[in-house]
């Protein structure tokens, strides 16, 4: 499955460069819904496999999540903040796009600015800037982000950071559901899809950023995942039910999806392309969780997708390209050496100490659970 992920990645960036070559490939909201549903198939394998229910590991799940995400993160946080800042000294009047919108900032309250720098500095909360403006300094609820007169987007300093808010807030509550049984699984899901629909048909809330930026319709995406998970573990021939239930799942959310955000038949297209690949999830997964090569395109997907906007910036600020083609094949080039890099000199080294401190725990709490009981 780590090929999916990968091509999922440099498709955003494929996107976020312009479109290089003239037409689309995956559009980004369906990129990222698919990530949304790969994210829940594998919560729910790690949940249920190597986090025991029976003992005290919600913190330390929470614990290993961030510590999957920041550190690579707050690099890219730091080494776009230092370009915002050598791009301002060497080349003014020139700056990075969120360094204008910073200047232009007024007057906020405490905690209007608490809320615009924590959130970058811990990761979780940006999600939440599409669905938010400043007023008289303040911040306010604004249904769409595009016709706000200060859309909160323009401050974040990794742009596409937005999606992770959404990914905390997941994992934050994935314990208390992917362990459950699949009837409840299936209930939640169909809570978040009919909310979606309320929101859509009651109040007007339709299209970006309501299709799929909102966490509480886009919980269904990923317990879509965490059913993938249960197809995963359970053969054909012994539950065909269970199998009915998924694709039931994947066809009334693929609906929802097409007319919470129709526009045309292109959108019937990318979301038939989700419908597909959520579909094969248990099984891509089951062909390729031995593969190596597999399993290192997918672990570069994650800093392809939080370092490209970095990247985009840089060359943009060095380098005058002659043709879109040109710059569009650079950055995708220079995003994959970065996120090598990123992968060999900060992902892997606290992977492999994320693992080392989990397997020393499970044994401590093993070794005090075989301990008999004092009289």
């Amino acid at each position: 499955m780590g090929i999916l992920r990968f091509i999922l990645a440099t498709s955003v960036v494929y996107g976020h460069s312009g479109d290089f070559l003239g037409f689309p490939l995956i559009p980004g909201d369906t990129a990222v819904q698919c990530f949304y549903a790969i994210s829940g198939f594998y919560m729910a394998l790690v949940l249920n496999e190597k986090y025991r229910p029976e003992s005290s590991t919600y913190f330390m799940f929470i614990f290993n999540r961030f510590m999957r995400l920041f550190p690579a993160y707050v690099t890219v946080l730091l080494l776009t903040l230092l370009l915002a800042l050598v791009v301002s000294r060497v080349a003014p009047p020139a700056e990075l796009p969120f360094v204008s919108e910073w200047r232009s900032l007024g007057a906020v309250d405490w905690s209007s600015a608490a809320f615009l720098v924590g959130s970058q500095a811990i990761m979780w909360g940006q999600d939440l800037y599409m669905f938010l403006t400043l007023k008289n300094g303040a911040l306010a609820f604004w249904p769409d982000f595009h016709t706000a007169s200060q859309p909160l987007l323009n401050w974040l300093v990794i742009p596409q950071a937005w999606t992770i808010g959404l990914e905390f807030s997941f994992y934050l509550i994935a314990p208390f559901i992917v362990r459950r049984s699949v009837p409840a699984i299936f209930l939640a899901l169909a809570a978040s899809l009919a909310l979606r629909l309320v929101l859509q048909f009651g109040f007007g809330y339709q299209g970006d950023p309501w299709s799929y930026r909102f966490f509480l319709s886009e919980l269904a995406v990923f317990l879509i995942g965490a059913l993938a998970y249960r197809v995963y573990r359970s053969p054909a021939a012994s539950n065909r039910k269970l199998f009915v239930i998924y694709g039931l799942a994947i066809v009334c959310l693929g609906t929802a999806l097409i007319i919470n955000r129709w526009h045309g038949l292109s959108r019937v297209a990318s979301v038939f392309f989700w419908m597909a690949a959520v579909g094969a999830i248990p099984f891509l997964f089951r062909m390729t969780k031995s593969n190596m090569v597999d399993r290192y395109l997918g672990e570069l997907s994650y800093p392809i997708y939080i370092s490209h906007f970095l990247v985009i910036w840089f060359l943009d600020a060095i380098v005058t390209f002659g043709s879109s083609a040109v710059r569009g094949n650079v950055i995708i080039a220079m995003t994959l050496i970065v996120s090598g890099v990123l992968y060999w000199l900060i992902d892997r080294p606290i992977d492999s100490w994320r693992h080392g401190r989990f397997a020393a725990k499970q044994t401590a709490m093993l070794k005090m659970a075989e301990q008999p009981i004092k009289t």
